[in-house]
């Protein structure tokens, strides 16, 4: 049987695409910088101009696409959010004028910026990071609830490099919990096994959250055709 075929838009160094892989797709990457750990295929391009190439997008049967997200995230100081693009309706017109199935994934700050979004958390598949995100689909896509008093206290997976456990705050002054103290840590929080990079940890979704959507969008697709 032929999987169906994903492409995987801002895939850092494959979070999201691992997630997509194990739920049944094949995937193809596309991120402005260069990945060595990333685990498929990976064209390096801005991927606003692969949005802008239709011929291209024909060959997937979804187009998943995570946007940069300082511009929304709590660890973006206010004064600052205004200096970083905001992607996310440029890229939304893109899939729409494509008319292709696709997901759009955020930051919890993005949510009111983002169309009928489902939120979804690390606990909710028995991981020790939270990392709450939310993704939009023009597929109706269902969650699983948060479990945090099941996790207990979270790890985060942030900063320039593994310190210590400590508790750290956002510029807010808000807590994020306890970090990952190195990167063995950092990859069992997050369920991430071939990222040997802090700072691509740092950045990537759970495949765990992608893998549950995956199976749906494979639902999705086999009923549609």
């Amino acid at each position: 049987m032929t999987r169906p075929r994903l492409l995987d838009l801002f895939c850092g160094a494959g979070g999201c695409s691992v997630g997509y892989h194990r739920a049944g797709f094949d995937v193809v990457g596309v991120d402005i910088e260069p990945h060595g750990d990333y685990p498929f295929e990976l064209t390096v391009a801005d991927a606003m101009d692969v949005l802008a190439d239709r011929a291209f997008l024909n060959g997937f049967d979804v187009v998943h696409a995570s946007p940069p997200c300082p511009r929304y995230s709590t660890i973006t100081p206010a004064h600052a959010r205004d200096s970083h693009p905001d992607l996310l309706p440029p890229v939304r017109a893109a899939l729409k004028a494509w008319g292709g199935l696709y997901v759009i994934e955020n930051v919890p700050g993005a949510v009111r910026y983002m169309e009928n979004p489902t939120k979804f958390c690390g606990s909710s598949f028995g991981l020790e990071v939270r990392r709450h995100r939310f993704f939009e689909s023009n597929a109706p896509l269902m969650s699983t609830p948060c479990r945090h008093p099941e996790q207990g206290r979270p790890i985060g997976v942030y900063g320039d490099h593994a310190q210590d456990d400590s508790e750290y705050r956002r510029p807010d002054g808000t807590r994020r919990g306890h970090k990952a103290h190195d990167l063995d840590h950092a990859q069992r929080a997050l369920g991430i096994d071939w990222m040997t990079e802090w700072d691509d940890l740092t950045e990537a979704i759970p495949p765990a959250m992608t893998e549950y959507i995956g199976g749906q969008l494979i639902d999705w697709l086999e009923v549609a055709a």
